[in-house]
């Protein structure tokens, strides 16, 4: 991909390039991986998005779009830069859904070529006819209606493929460590639809991924927000699967010895320049990971084992990871447990003893809860800290959670 530098700046070490390429070859340019950099959210729905075509067609003005290239992926001669390989910070939806034009555009084209019979079908008809098609390139009737109806306004046909011969700006940033990829993407994000709070904690802990994926625990599957929410996991979960986004919290709340929510404040705080990720680097390392990681392999099997499908979600809720461990947290500091230490204790006395969480009793008591008056998750939350901690304690032999969830009982 050829582009025509317009101007830079220099940012520290970065650079960022103003520069003007040609819509279709930026189209043609993207990687079939091109929607997988970390840092990026799914393709969310938006109505104004979702109408871009008729901006496409009409040559209107697309907002710049911020790409990130790493070193030797891209040559500069004069005003001139080639871009061998580059990631989406900034535009993503906007891509998909150029792409997604540009490939009705093509899909026109060719059903013209059989018969004129596509330029006189109504919406209705398209989609009859068109329906599965349009859906492999993740199109639909819409789409393909309005580029017939300016197809039909054109004095000259051939002026289709013009749309995507105009220019389109972009910035494009190199020299950019992760953090500051990371920090900028939530910049450009603020004032569009939210990015989800897990979402954004997610990728301030990106640096974690390398190091789970290291451990190769076959059974172990990390699943990311963008590709299933907290809320749809938890009611989905099925064994082996854990939410990246709850091991972060669960970590965070085994160092705090307290539970941790993901909220806005937690981003922030993560973000601040008094938060640094070498404070944990107890557990941010693969001899812990890989040891955590497998005991809740191994948690997963006792709890399947001990209470079905019960136990399987109950390991999927965000309040049961932060509880466990924000209670082995406290016992840790209490009683000056290292982290290797404490995992040893979670083993023995809950992994190995699951029928001490009696989650039956849970689930009823967690039915009856008073919602008109309470935060759920909070009381969850909490009573599954309280609970353990005191079985940790060696106060009870199997938690009587009736005692945890007191007071917010109807």
């Amino acid at each position: 991909m050829e582009g025509i530098i317009l101007d830079h700046i220099e940012e520290g070490s970065s650079y960022c390039f103003l520069t003007k390429i040609i819509l279709r070859d930026y189209v043609n340019s993207l990687s079939q991986s091109y929607q997988e950099y970390e840092v990026q959210r799914e393709i969310v729905s938006n109505t104004y998005l979702d109408n871009l075509v008729e901006t496409v067609l009409f040559q209107k003005h697309i907002p710049p779009i911020v790409l990130v290239v790493d070193e030797g992926m891209y040559k500069i001669k004069d005003n001139n830069i080639e871009i061998t390989e580059f990631k989406i910070l900034d535009g993503l939806q906007r891509t998909f859904r150029l792409k997604l034009i540009w490939e009705t555009i093509k899909f026109f084209k060719d059903e013209l070529k059989i018969s004129n019979e596509i330029l006189s079908l109504k919406r209705l008809q398209l989609s009859r006819k068109y329906s599965e098609r349009l859906g492999d390139l993740n199109s639909n009737s819409k789409i393909l209606e309005s580029i017939i109806n300016f197809y039909n306004s054109l004095v000259i046909k051939e002026d289709i493929d013009k749309c995507f011969a105009n220019s389109q700006w972009f910035e494009v940033w190199s020299n950019l460590n992760p953090q500051q990829e990371v920090n900028k993407m939530l910049i450009l994000n603020a004032g569009h639809k939210p990015v989800k709070t897990q979402h954004q904690l997610e990728i301030l802990f990106l640096n974690l991924i390398p190091i789970i994926k290291k451990a190769e625990l076959e059974r172990f599957q990390l699943i990311r927000e963008k590709n299933s929410n907290s809320t749809v996991f938890s009611k989905n979960r099925e064994i082996g699967q854990f939410h990246f986004s709850h091991l972060i919290t669960a970590i965070l709340s085994l160092n705090e010895g307290k539970p941790i929510t993901a909220n806005v404040n937690l981003v922030h705080k993560a973000q601040s320049t008094d938060f640094e990720i070498d404070d944990f680097e107890k557990y941010f390392n693969y001899s812990f990971l890989h040891k955590l990681l497998s005991l809740l392999l191994k948690f997963d099997d006792s709890l399947k084992s001990e209470f079905k499908d019960l136990g399987t979600k109950w390991l999927g809720r965000e309040v049961s990871m932060v509880g466990i461990f924000a209670a082995l947290g406290r016992y840790a500091h209490t009683n000056l447990k290292t982290p290797d230490e404490i995992l040893d204790i979670f083993d023995d006395e809950l992994i190995k003893k699951p029928e001490k969480l009696n989650l039956a009793e849970f689930e009823n008591v967690r039915n009856h809860l008073d919602l008109s008056k309470i935060n759920i998750g909070t009381v969850n939350k909490n009573a599954v800290y309280n609970g353990i901690y005191e079985l940790l304690n060696g106060k009870t032999e199997s938690i009587n959670w009736v005692i945890y969830f007191k007071g917010t009982l109807v």
